[in-house]
């Protein structure tokens, strides 16, 4: 079997002279990884490589086997990605955006799938309402839907609590567990040490474009990984 990610010495360079990497990573089917970082460490650059939304400088990059690049059809569709920021139009309907994911992953089924998501985001009632008339976390909500839509093997998540009431934010918890079992890989980046160091049994940490792998948080309990990401960014010990 392959493994979901396989980054070795992968590299991307801006012209404003920020650089992420070089970064070798790997990722494994059924793996929850935390990804920690500042703000400007390289984690949205980092996601949206790994998502086919840019394209590396350097370095061998392949998800499931396969080169990974913007015009990798074929693997991007197995990927969800949900940005930190929203990208959906705001002039579109939830059912509107859906659907049109739906048609454009060639979903076998798009009707139950669409009312699947919206179930699941308790968004039945806004389903032909504007997204610009919605809340923030109503929109966050339709944006994990549609990255979630096709069950995707690599689902990307960056920032995804933000805004989620309890019972939203459980609800995604439950959803990434049940990833896990079902041996899907996600990548998540949290700002919350509790909910990361419950939902993720693996954590990397991006410095200024460097990643580097937490290795004794896998075999810490929920306290005791609290207390390394303490140690690490407040330097609590």
């Amino acid at each position: 079997m392959h493994q979901t990610i396989d980054a070795k010495n992968v590299t991307k360079k801006w012209t404003t002279g920020f650089q992420l990497g070089p970064i070798t990573f790997h990722a494994s089917p059924g793996e929850t990884v935390a990804v920690f970082g500042r703000n400007g460490a390289g984690k949205s650059t980092l996601f949206q490589l790994l998502s086919g939304s840019l394209d590396r400088s350097e370095g061998d990059l392949k998800l499931f086997g396969a080169k990974m690049s913007p015009d990798a059809v074929d693997v991007r569709r197995r990927i969800g990605y949900l940005p930190q920021e929203s990208l959906l139009p705001n002039w579109t309907t939830p059912s509107e955006i859906l659907y049109y994911s739906a048609r454009l992953l060639n979903l076998k089924s798009p009707d139950t799938k669409v009312e699947e998501q919206l179930r699941q985001w308790d968004a039945v009632e806004w389903r032909h309402r504007p997204l610009c008339k919605a809340s923030h976390g109503m929109q966050r909500r339709i944006g994990l839907a549609v990255s979630m839509i096709h069950d995707p093997d690599l689902l990307i998540l960056d920032e995804p609590f933000n805004a989620l009431d309890i019972i939203n934010a459980r609800h995604l918890e439950l959803a990434i567990k049940s990833r896990s079992e079902r041996g899907k890989t996600t990548l998540v980046s949290i700002h919350s040490p509790l909910i990361a160091a419950a939902l993720c049994p693996r954590a990397v940490i991006l410095e200024a474009g460097k990643l580097e792998e937490l290795t004794a948080w896998t075999d810490q309990n929920l306290t005791d990984r609290v207390k390394l990401l303490d140690e690490r960014f407040f330097g609590v010990r």
